[in-house]
Protein backbone atom coordinates (compact mmCIF):
# COMPACT_ATOMS: atom_id res chain seq x y z
CA UNK A 1 0.00 0.00 0.00
CA UNK A 2 1.26 3.29 -0.44
CA UNK A 3 2.11 6.37 1.42
CA UNK A 4 -1.11 8.45 2.57
CA UNK A 5 -1.30 11.54 0.52
CA UNK A 6 -2.85 14.59 1.40
CA UNK A 7 -3.29 17.91 -0.91
CA UNK A 8 -4.93 20.81 -0.60
CA UNK A 9 -5.50 23.28 -3.52
CA UNK A 10 -6.05 26.89 -1.91
CA UNK A 11 -9.13 28.81 -3.34
CA UNK A 12 -9.99 32.72 -3.06
CA UNK A 13 -13.53 33.07 -4.34
CA UNK A 14 -16.18 31.31 -6.53
CA UNK A 15 -14.32 31.52 -9.82
CA UNK A 16 -11.07 30.01 -8.28
CA UNK A 17 -13.16 27.40 -6.49
CA UNK A 18 -15.08 26.35 -9.90
CA UNK A 19 -11.03 25.94 -11.45
CA UNK A 20 -9.86 23.26 -8.55
CA UNK A 21 -8.81 19.88 -9.64
CA UNK A 22 -11.17 17.55 -7.81
CA UNK A 23 -8.69 15.40 -7.22
CA UNK A 24 -7.36 17.92 -4.71
CA UNK A 25 -8.91 19.03 -1.32
CA UNK A 26 -9.78 22.55 -1.53
CA UNK A 27 -8.89 24.90 1.06
CA UNK A 28 -11.12 27.74 1.55
CA UNK A 29 -9.27 31.22 1.40
CA UNK A 30 -12.06 33.51 0.73
CA UNK A 31 -12.44 34.90 4.15
CA UNK A 32 -8.81 35.47 4.35
CA UNK A 33 -7.49 38.39 6.93
CA UNK A 34 -4.09 38.63 5.60
CA UNK A 35 -4.14 38.83 1.60
CA UNK A 36 -0.62 40.18 1.63
CA UNK A 37 0.64 36.74 2.61
CA UNK A 38 -1.09 35.10 0.10
CA UNK A 39 -0.88 31.03 0.17
CA UNK A 40 0.71 31.19 3.45
CA UNK A 41 -2.16 32.30 5.21
CA UNK A 42 -4.10 29.51 5.06
CA UNK A 43 -0.65 27.16 4.79
CA UNK A 44 0.00 28.71 8.60
CA UNK A 45 -3.51 28.42 9.53
CA UNK A 46 -3.67 24.49 8.52
CA UNK A 47 -0.41 23.37 10.10
CA UNK A 48 -1.45 25.62 13.40
CA UNK A 49 -5.24 24.39 13.60
CA UNK A 50 -4.89 20.55 12.36
CA UNK A 51 -2.87 17.50 13.94
CA UNK A 52 -1.35 16.00 11.28
CA UNK A 53 -0.59 12.62 11.03
CA UNK A 54 3.32 11.61 11.02
CA UNK A 55 3.87 9.18 8.07
CA UNK A 56 1.71 11.49 6.15
CA UNK A 57 2.61 13.73 3.21
CA UNK A 58 0.69 17.33 3.50
CA UNK A 59 0.89 19.38 0.37
CA UNK A 60 -0.99 23.11 -0.43
CA UNK A 61 -1.07 24.55 -3.86
CA UNK A 62 -2.04 27.20 -5.85
CA UNK A 63 -5.41 27.87 -7.98
CA UNK A 64 -1.98 28.24 -10.74
CA UNK A 65 -0.92 24.92 -10.42
CA UNK A 66 -1.96 22.90 -13.10
CA UNK A 67 -1.57 25.93 -15.26
CA UNK A 68 2.27 26.25 -14.05
CA UNK A 69 2.86 22.45 -14.36
CA UNK A 70 0.31 20.62 -16.38
CA UNK A 71 -0.06 17.93 -13.73
CA UNK A 72 -3.45 16.57 -12.79
CA UNK A 73 -4.08 15.44 -9.17
CA UNK A 74 -4.17 12.10 -10.02
CA UNK A 75 -0.47 12.51 -11.39
CA UNK A 76 0.32 14.13 -8.13
CA UNK A 77 -1.34 11.42 -5.85
CA UNK A 78 0.28 8.52 -7.73
CA UNK A 79 3.75 9.74 -7.88
CA UNK A 80 3.54 10.73 -3.71
CA UNK A 81 2.31 7.51 -3.14
CA UNK A 82 5.36 6.16 -4.06
CA UNK A 83 7.42 8.01 -2.05
CA UNK A 84 9.06 5.91 0.32
CA UNK A 85 11.11 7.41 2.61
CA UNK A 86 11.28 10.90 1.04
CA UNK A 87 10.79 13.50 3.64
CA UNK A 88 9.65 15.82 0.69
CA UNK A 89 8.41 15.46 -2.50
CA UNK A 90 9.02 18.20 -5.20
CA UNK A 91 7.01 19.30 -7.98
CA UNK A 92 8.96 22.41 -8.76
CA UNK A 93 7.95 24.22 -12.17
CA UNK A 94 10.20 26.96 -13.79
CA UNK A 95 12.99 24.66 -14.81
CA UNK A 96 14.85 27.16 -16.88
CA UNK A 97 15.24 29.55 -14.08
CA UNK A 98 15.79 26.53 -12.11
CA UNK A 99 18.81 26.00 -14.36
CA UNK A 100 19.48 29.78 -15.37
CA UNK A 101 20.55 31.26 -11.77
CA UNK A 102 23.11 29.78 -9.36
CA UNK A 103 19.87 29.80 -6.18
CA UNK A 104 16.62 30.81 -6.01
CA UNK A 105 17.50 34.35 -4.26
CA UNK A 106 19.49 35.17 -7.19
CA UNK A 107 16.68 34.24 -9.67
CA UNK A 108 14.45 36.51 -7.68
CA UNK A 109 16.95 39.34 -7.84
CA UNK A 110 16.96 38.84 -11.41
CA UNK A 111 13.46 39.52 -11.64
CA UNK A 112 12.71 41.90 -8.41
CA UNK A 113 16.02 43.67 -7.39
CA UNK A 114 16.83 43.75 -3.74
CA UNK A 115 15.39 40.47 -2.50
CA UNK A 116 19.17 38.72 -2.18
CA UNK A 117 19.98 41.38 0.07
CA UNK A 118 16.69 41.08 2.12
CA UNK A 119 17.09 37.41 2.00
CA UNK A 120 20.93 37.40 3.81
CA UNK A 121 19.77 39.60 6.25
CA UNK A 122 17.03 37.52 7.12
CA UNK A 123 18.83 34.44 7.29
CA UNK A 124 21.64 35.50 9.57
CA UNK A 125 19.17 36.79 12.23
CA UNK A 126 16.85 33.65 11.78
CA UNK A 127 19.86 30.75 11.33
CA UNK A 128 23.24 32.65 12.85
CA UNK A 129 26.00 31.44 10.61
CA UNK A 130 24.11 30.68 7.33
CA UNK A 131 25.32 32.73 4.20
CA UNK A 132 23.98 32.64 0.51
CA UNK A 133 27.28 32.46 -0.66
CA UNK A 134 27.30 28.64 -0.76
CA UNK A 135 24.23 28.16 -1.43
CA UNK A 136 23.20 26.43 -4.70
CA UNK A 137 20.56 25.00 -5.65
CA UNK A 138 19.67 22.52 -8.84
CA UNK A 139 16.89 19.93 -9.58
CA UNK A 140 16.90 18.04 -6.86
CA UNK A 141 16.73 20.95 -4.26
CA UNK A 142 14.86 23.61 -5.76
CA UNK A 143 11.08 24.53 -4.92
CA UNK A 144 9.20 27.27 -6.35
CA UNK A 145 5.58 28.50 -5.69
CA UNK A 146 5.83 25.89 -2.34
CA UNK A 147 4.99 23.03 -4.95
CA UNK A 148 5.93 20.34 -2.43
CA UNK A 149 4.80 18.04 -0.06
CA UNK A 150 6.16 16.97 3.02
CA UNK A 151 6.10 15.01 6.05
CA UNK A 152 4.81 16.85 9.23
CA UNK A 153 8.61 16.51 10.29
CA UNK A 154 9.75 18.80 7.88
CA UNK A 155 6.45 21.01 7.89
CA UNK A 156 6.93 21.84 11.47
CA UNK A 157 10.22 23.22 10.29
CA UNK A 158 9.47 24.84 7.55
CA UNK A 159 6.78 26.72 9.80
CA UNK A 160 9.56 27.77 12.44
CA UNK A 161 11.39 29.65 9.46
CA UNK A 162 8.38 31.07 8.32
CA UNK A 163 7.02 32.08 11.32
CA UNK A 164 10.60 33.87 12.46
CA UNK A 165 9.71 35.69 8.75
CA UNK A 166 6.00 36.57 9.46
CA UNK A 167 7.21 37.98 13.47
CA UNK A 168 9.93 39.90 11.73
CA UNK A 169 7.83 41.49 9.11
CA UNK A 170 5.25 42.69 11.37
CA UNK A 171 7.69 44.09 14.09
CA UNK A 172 7.82 48.02 13.30
CA UNK A 173 11.09 49.36 14.26
CA UNK A 174 13.31 46.17 13.51
CA UNK A 175 15.67 47.16 10.76
CA UNK A 176 13.96 44.26 8.78
CA UNK A 177 10.14 45.05 8.74
CA UNK A 178 10.94 48.01 5.93
CA UNK A 179 12.51 45.79 3.95
CA UNK A 180 9.78 42.86 3.94
CA UNK A 181 7.26 45.18 3.63
CA UNK A 182 8.58 46.56 0.17
CA UNK A 183 6.82 46.05 -2.59
CA UNK A 184 7.77 45.09 -6.40
CA UNK A 185 5.12 44.72 -9.51
CA UNK A 186 4.58 40.74 -9.66
CA UNK A 187 3.08 39.02 -13.29
CA UNK A 188 5.35 40.92 -15.72
CA UNK A 189 7.39 38.08 -16.17
CA UNK A 190 4.36 35.70 -16.93
CA UNK A 191 2.57 38.31 -19.07
CA UNK A 192 -0.47 38.41 -16.86
CA UNK A 193 -1.27 41.86 -15.03
CA UNK A 194 1.39 43.42 -12.51
CA UNK A 195 0.10 43.11 -9.09
CA UNK A 196 1.63 44.53 -6.33
CA UNK A 197 3.82 41.93 -4.15
CA UNK A 198 5.75 42.47 -0.56
CA UNK A 199 9.28 41.73 -0.53
CA UNK A 200 8.26 39.13 2.36
CA UNK A 201 6.42 37.11 -0.14
CA UNK A 202 9.29 36.32 -2.44
CA UNK A 203 11.61 35.17 0.27
CA UNK A 204 9.28 32.82 1.94
CA UNK A 205 8.53 30.93 -1.04
CA UNK A 206 12.26 30.22 -1.48
CA UNK A 207 12.30 29.29 2.18
CA UNK A 208 11.63 25.29 1.32
CA UNK A 209 14.77 25.32 -0.74
CA UNK A 210 17.04 26.71 1.34
CA UNK A 211 15.80 24.30 4.00
CA UNK A 212 16.78 21.57 1.48
CA UNK A 213 20.20 22.92 1.21
CA UNK A 214 20.84 23.41 4.47
CA UNK A 215 19.69 19.58 5.98
CA UNK A 216 20.35 16.29 5.32
CA UNK A 217 16.53 15.41 3.69
CA UNK A 218 15.53 12.79 1.57
CA UNK A 219 13.96 14.24 -1.10
CA UNK A 220 11.96 12.81 -4.26
CA UNK A 221 11.93 15.43 -7.71
CA UNK A 222 8.55 14.88 -10.03
CA UNK A 223 11.28 14.93 -13.25
CA UNK A 224 11.90 18.42 -13.98
CA UNK A 225 12.51 18.76 -17.52
CA UNK A 226 9.00 17.52 -17.89
CA UNK A 227 7.36 20.74 -16.87
CA UNK A 228 6.73 23.47 -19.49
CA UNK A 229 10.08 25.73 -20.29
CA UNK A 230 9.37 29.43 -20.87
CA UNK A 231 9.22 30.60 -24.12
CA UNK A 232 12.70 32.60 -23.60
CA UNK A 233 13.93 29.24 -23.49
CA UNK A 234 12.67 27.31 -26.71
CA UNK A 235 14.62 25.32 -27.89
CA UNK A 236 17.82 25.21 -25.57
CA UNK A 237 16.92 22.24 -23.38
CA UNK A 238 20.61 20.72 -24.02
CA UNK A 239 22.04 23.79 -22.37
CA UNK A 240 19.68 23.63 -19.94
CA UNK A 241 20.36 20.30 -18.80
CA UNK A 242 23.49 21.35 -18.77
CA UNK A 243 23.71 23.77 -16.08
CA UNK A 244 21.72 21.60 -14.04
CA UNK A 245 24.29 18.93 -14.32
CA UNK A 246 27.21 21.12 -13.51
CA UNK A 247 25.59 22.60 -10.78
CA UNK A 248 24.98 19.27 -8.93
CA UNK A 249 28.66 17.98 -10.11
CA UNK A 250 30.07 21.40 -8.20
CA UNK A 251 27.63 20.29 -5.04
CA UNK A 252 28.66 17.19 -5.40
CA UNK A 253 32.28 17.50 -5.44
CA UNK A 254 32.95 20.54 -4.63
CA UNK A 255 35.59 21.43 -7.82
CA UNK A 256 34.61 25.04 -8.42
CA UNK A 257 35.72 23.73 -12.13
CA UNK A 258 32.14 23.35 -12.31
CA UNK A 259 30.91 26.42 -11.75
CA UNK A 260 33.15 28.23 -13.72
CA UNK A 261 31.75 26.20 -16.63
CA UNK A 262 28.33 27.34 -15.11
CA UNK A 263 29.29 30.92 -15.54
CA UNK A 264 30.37 30.65 -18.61
CA UNK A 265 27.39 28.56 -20.45
CA UNK A 266 24.51 30.64 -18.81
CA UNK A 267 26.05 34.28 -19.01
CA UNK A 268 25.69 33.47 -22.45
CA UNK A 269 22.06 31.87 -22.48
CA UNK A 270 20.38 34.46 -20.43
CA UNK A 271 21.70 37.02 -23.03
CA UNK A 272 19.83 35.39 -25.24
CA UNK A 273 16.43 35.08 -23.70
CA UNK A 274 16.39 38.42 -22.07
CA UNK A 275 17.93 40.28 -24.68
CA UNK A 276 16.04 43.68 -25.11
CA UNK A 277 13.53 42.72 -22.10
Amino acid sequence: MGAQVRVFQIHYDAATRAGLDPGFEPLDNSGCERPDWFEYWPMRQFLRDERLAERTYYGFFSPRFFAKTRLTAGQVLDFARAGGDAEVITFSPHPCHCACFINVFEQGEFFYPGILQVAGAFLAEAAPGASLDAFVTHSRNTVFSNFFLARPSFWRRWDALCDRLFALAEARGTPLHALLNRTHDYGKEGGGPARPVQVKVFVLERLASWLLHAERVAVRNYPPFSFPLSDRFSGRLAELVELVRLKIAFCDTGDPQHLYAYAALRGGLLKAAYAGA
